[in-house]
C-alpha cells in the first residue's frame, strides 16, 4: 500500500533511513530504494537518521511515497494482486451475518444496508453504507431505511455483456460486483452458507470486509456438472483512506449452463452510477470463467489527494515550505539541519497526516567553536593546542564515534595548512608570546576527503597587573587617593576587630572616597583589558581610634568599665601609678583586657595613672583616672 515517508539526499547510491515522528499506520509501508546521485555523503554509524554532508554543499530532500492509491475517484486502475483473502467464515472470525429479507436470497437483496465504519468515496461520492445482494454484488447507498427485500431478475438478457456497454439495470449502479449470478443462496436448503462482513484494523487504515462463505452454484447443468459441485467462496475488501477495492476469488466454477444459455456467465468488476463508466478484468465480463485464488485491485486513478509539508529547523529557527503531491527540497548545508517532511492526506472528507525526520549536519561544525584565546597569565609561555582539538569536538554534534574520525593538524601560517607541510610537532607546548599568536589547523574527516576546514586560530597572550599595594595605618580619616594605570576600586570590606572575618562588603568604592569609620578594611583594586584579563590586589587599611578615655569605672555598669583600645592598634601598653612604677603592661594585640587590675590580677586602688602606648606608626602618653563608684 502507502510507503511511508522516506528521505533521499541527492547524494549516493545507497538506501536511506528517516526517524518516524508521526503516527504509525498500516496504510504506509516502508520500501526504501536506491538512486544514483552525485554528492557524496556518509550516515552517522550510530544514528542513521543523521547524515554527514561537506560544509556549503547543496544537496536535494526528496521524500519517496508509494502514493499510487492516494487519488482521486474519477477513474480507476485495474491490477492483479498476491492472493491473500481474510477469513471468510463468520464462525471463525467474528463476523457479522446479513440476514435475508426473504427465506430464499435467490438473487436477492438485503432489506437493510449494512453500515460502513467510514467514508468511502467511490466514483467522486461518498458512502457510508452497501446493500448486499445474494448473487455477489454490493451497491453503495446513504439510504438509512430498510427496505422491502428487491428480487433482481436473470441478467441474460445483457448484451455484450453489462461493463463496458448493454443494459443496466438501475439496482445495479454504483455496485461492486464480486462474482455476480453465479452463486445464489436459500438459507433453508443451504444453512451452512453464509453473507457476512468484518472490520479489520483501526482509523484510519480499516478495511470493511464482505465475504460471501460456501455459496451453491446455480444454474448449471446437473448433467455436465453433477454434484456435487464445490460451493463457491469470494470476497470484497474496502479500504479507508486510500478507498482501494480489492476482490478475492477464492473458488469460482465455470461448468456448462443449464436452462438458459448464459446461467454459466459471471460478472466481477464495477460501475458508476450512471453505467457510462465501468472497469472489469478481462475475460470476467460477464462470460463463463472460472478461477481458483486469484485477486484484483480497483485503485483510484484520479489527481494526487495529498501534499508534502517541509519543516526546515536550524539555529535561525523553523521554516516552512509546502509543496502538491510529492515535493523536493533544495537547500545547502551550513549548519546542522532537521528536516521534517510530511505528507498530508486529504481525500474523502478526512485529513491524516504522517511525518518523518532527519538531520542532516555538515561534516565538521565550526559555528560554535571560540577561534580565540586569551591567555591572562603574564609567567605562561607556552599553550597546548590540544585545548582547541577538544573544544572543536566538543562543538560537534555527531556521535562519539563519527566525532574520532576528525583528524586535526596545526600549521604556522595558511599557506603550510594549504599544503599539509610544515605541520607543529609539539602541541602540547607550543611558544607563545605578547600579544599575537596566529596559527592554523586544517580539520579533516577521514570518509569524506573533499570535506576539510582551514580555521585560523589566534592565541593572544595579554597579561595585566595591579601595582603593588601597601597597607595603610593611620590615626586619622583616610581618603581613598585616585588610582593611575587604568586601575578602579572593585570593592571594600569591613573586618572584624582581629581582621580575620569580613562583617560589612562595600560595593560602592570610589576615588576621594572618606573613611571615618574606625576599625580595619580590606581595599580591593582591580584593572581589566580588551581581552577580559583582570588583575585584582587589595591592601588593609587600619582607621585608628586617636583618642584615649580619660577616666575609667570598673562597676559593672557597662560604662568604663575597661580600658577599650580596640582600634588603636596596641603593640605595647605600659601603666604607671603615679609614683612611676610599672603596675600594668600588655604586649602586641591589647584591645580592653585592664579594668584596673595589676599585672597579678589584684585590684589598684582610685587614682591617677599613666598610660604609655605604642602602635604600629605612633607612640602615646596620657593619663587616666581610675575611679570606683557604687551602682
Amino acid at each position: 500500500m502507502f510507503k511511508k515517508i522516506l528521505f533521499f539526499l541527492l547524494f549516493a547510491t545507497v538506501s536511506m533511513h528517516a526517524q518516524k515522528t508521526g503516527p504509525e499506520y498500516d496504510w504506509f509501508d516502508i520500501r526504501v530504494d536506491d538512486i544514483e546521485v552525485d554528492t557524496r555523503f556518509v550516515r552517522d554509524s550510530e544514528d542513521p537518521n543523521t547524515y554527514i554532508v561537506c560544509k556549503g554543499k547543496r544537496i536535494g530532500v526528496k521524500p519517496i511515497f508509494q502514493t499510487q492509491y492516494l487519488r482521486g475517484t474519477p477513474k480507476y486502475e485495474m491490477e492483479p494482486i498476491p492472493h491473500n483473502p481474510y477469513e471468510l467464515n463468520p464462525l471463525l472470525n467474528g463476523g457479522t451475518e446479513i440476514q435475508p429479507g426473504t427465506v430464499s436470497w435467490d438473487d436477492n437483496r438485503a432489506d437493510c444496508p449494512v453500515e460502513i465504519p467510514f467514508k468511502f468515496c467511490y466514483f467522486n461520492q461518498t458512502f457510508d453504507k452497501v446493500y448486499v445482494w445474494s448473487n455477489g454484488a454490493i451497491t453503495f447507498t446513504n439510504e438509512t431505511q430498510c427496505s422491502t427485500s428487491t428480487r433482481f431478475s436473470y441478467i441474460t438478457d445483457y448484451v455484450n455483456g453489462p461493463i463496458p456497454g448493454g443494459h443496466y439495470r438501475n439496482q445495479f449502479l454504483n455496485t461492486v460486483f464480486v462474482a455476480l449470478q453465479h452463486s445464489h443462496w436459500d438459507k433453508n436448503i443451504y444453512p451452512f452458507g453464509s453473507i457476512n462482513y468484518q472490520v479489520y484494523g483501526t482509523a484510519p487504515d480499516r478495511k470493511f470486509v464482505i465475504s460471501f462463505f460456501d455459496m451453491p452454484t446455480a444454474g448449471l447443468n446437473p448433467t455436465a456438472c453433477p454434484p456435487p459441485v464445490p460451493y463457491q467462496n469470494h470476497q470484497v475488501v474496502l479500504h479507508e483512506s486510500t478507498n482501494v477495492i480489492d476482490v478475492n476469488i477464492i473458488f469460482h466454477e465455470n461448468c456448462p449452463a443449464g436452462d438458459s444459455m448464459k446461467d454459466d456467465h459471471a460478472l466481477t468488476g464495477i460501475i458508476d452510477n450512471t453505467g457510462t463508466v465501468a472497469f472489469s478484468p478481462p475475460g470476467w465480463n460477464f462470460t463463463p470463467w472460472a478461477a481458483t485464488k486469484e485477486s484484483w485491485r480497483f485503485a483510484p486513478a484520479g489527481d494526487c489527494g495529498y501534499r508534502t509539508q517541509f519543516n526546515i529547523t536550524d539555529s535561525k529557527g523553523t521554516r516552512t515550505v509546502v509543496q502538491d503531491c510529492e515535493g523536493e527540497l533544495d537547500l545547502v548545508i551550513e549548519e546542522l539541519t532537521e528536516i521534517e517532511a510530511v505528507l498530508i492526506v486529504e481525500i474523502c472528507g478526512g485529513t491524516y497526516s504522517e511525518s518523518y525526520k532527519i538531520r542532516v549536519r555538515p561534516a565538521i561544525e565550526i559555528d560554535k567553536v571560540n577561534l580565540e584565546h586569551i591567555v591572562c597569565d603574564k609567567n605562561q609561555n607556552t599553550y597546548d593546542l590540544n585545548i582547541f582539538t577538544k573544544e572543536i569536538k566538543d562543538n560537534q554534534s555527531a556521535s562519539a564515534a563519527e566525532i574520532a574520525k576528525l583528524r586535526f593538524n596545526y600549521y604556522s601560517s595558511e599557506d603550510d595548512a594549504t599544503n599539509k607541510i610544515n605541520n607543529i610537532k609539539d602541541l602540547r607546548e607550543y611558544p607563545i608570546k605578547e600579544i599575537e599568536n596566529p596559527i592554523y589547523v586544517r580539520i579533516e574527516y577521514s570518509e569524506l576527503e573533499e570535506c576539510y576546514e582551514i580555521l585560523p586560530i589566534m592565541i593572544i597572550k595579554a597579561p595585566v597587573e595591579v601595582l603593588p599595594k601597601e597597607d595603610v595605618f593611620l590615626c586619622t580619616e583616610y581618603t581613598l587617593p585616585v588610582l593611575t594605570n587604568d586601575e578602579f576600586y572593585f570593592r571594600m570590606e569591613r573586618l572584624d576587630e582581629d581582621a580575620k572575618y569580613v562583617v560589612e562588603t562595600i560595593l560602592d568604592v570610589k576615588e576621594n572616597q572618606k573613611i571615618t569609620k574606625k576599625g580595619y578594611y580590606r581595599v580591593y583594586v582591580k584593572k581589566t583589558n580588551q581581552y577580559k584579563c583582570e588583575d585584582v590586589k587589595s591592601y588593609l587599611l587600619m582607621v585608628e581610634n586617636c583618642d584615649y578615655p580619660k577616666g575609667l569605672s570598673p562597676n559593672g555598669d557597662g560604662e568604663n568599665d575597661y580600658l577599650d583600645l580596640t582600634y588603636n592598634n596596641v603593640y605595647e601598653l605600659k601603666i604607671y601609678n603615679r609614683y612611676g612604677k610599672l603596675v600594668y603592661e600588655h604586649g602586641k594585640g591589647y584591645k580592653r583586657q585592664w579594668s584596673g587590675q595589676d599585672s597579678s590580677g589584684k585590684i589598684l586602688p582610685s587614682g591617677t595613672y599613666f598610660l604609655k602606648v605604642k602602635t604600629k606608626n605612633y607612640e602615646y602618653q596620657d593619663w587616666i583616672q581610675l575611679i570606683y563608684e557604687t551602682k
